[in-house]
């Protein structure tokens, strides 16, 4: 991966070859630093005013797609009129379309047993923080300072989640201090962006659009990997061989300055109106 703003000429040159954007980005580690608890992540008041001009200007269809609950990222970010894509995928709400995964919802019983036997299980351990985000759960264990309760963690979350694993009820995977016990659904961020790409964006946005993604974390690195052609696809972090992206950025207040050099391009672009998405759900 190369600096991105070691190549700023090279990047904006693809931009001006596009008349139109597809910016799509994570929320946490990307617009906003990883907090010690999720409750404590607030969306920067200048992060905040830029998302709004993006959401305003018809060269731009903007996208939040998070592993947070739609409830909770519409909250965070409050900025009607855009998509979002929570639990990474699992639920999408914006222009045109309402939806949430029938086969989620299924499991979602599984769910909560999973989640009744866990807390049971963990809730003396300090720092540990057991989230119910109704498709999805996820244990955070940010704060949890002891070496022998992060084994204790991890020992007792294999041996409640992996039977339900084995019989393919429910799906593990990880992220940044953080287990996610999902629905064995096909939608992640990658497979939904694929959707997306396919079935939603606006006439307007098909064909020459150029879609712009930034994340942080490993389920953004399946994003990279994913997706191929007229993309720019921006990692926010320290590099690593693992991640496809193009380009790097070191943490959210460099998104931000990205997205500031990014909206001055295209400001004065004339374009049409945004349309309703193709097709709902």
């Amino acid at each position: 991966m190369k600096y991105a703003f070691d190549h700023t000429h090279t990047i904006m040159d693809l931009v001006r070859a596009h008349r139109k954007i597809i910016l799509l980005t994570d929320f946490d580690g990307t617009l906003t630093p990883i907090r010690e608890h999720p409750d404590l992540a607030v969306l920067p008041g200048e992060m905040y005013r830029i998302l709004q001009n993006f959401s305003r200007n018809k060269a731009f269809f903007l996208g939040i797609i998070t592993g947070r609950s739609l409830r909770q990222i519409k909250k965070l970010v409050n900025i009607p009129g855009i998509l979002y894509a929570a639990n990474h995928g699992i639920e999408l709400e914006g222009p045109g379309i309402r939806f949430s995964s029938s086969e989620a919802k299924k499991a979602r019983c599984n769910l909560w047993h999973v989640y009744m036997r866990l807390f049971k299980s963990l809730h003396h351990i300090e720092g540990i923080y057991l989230e119910d985000k109704g498709y999805t759960i996820s244990l955070h264990y940010r704060s949890v300072k002891k070496a022998g309760d992060v084994e204790f963690i991890t020992k007792t979350l294999s041996g409640i989640v992996q039977p339900y694993v084995e019989r393919d009820i429910l799906s593990l995977s990880t992220g940044k201090m953080v287990y996610e016990i999902r629905p064995p659904v096909k939608w992640n961020k990658a497979t939904t962006i694929q959707w997306l790409l396919t079935n939603y964006f606006p006439l307007e946005f098909n064909g020459d659009a150029l879609l712009v993604y930034l994340g942080d974390d490993q389920a953004d690195i399946e994003v990279f990997t994913a997706l191929s052609g007229k993309r720019l696809m921006i990692f926010v972090g320290t590099p690593s061989d693992t991640s496809a992206a193009d380009y790097f950025v070191n943490s959210p207040e460099e998104v931000k300055a990205f997205l500031e050099i990014l909206y001055t391009q295209k400001e004065e672009d004339g374009n049409g109106t945004l349309s309703e998405g193709k097709r709902a759900i």
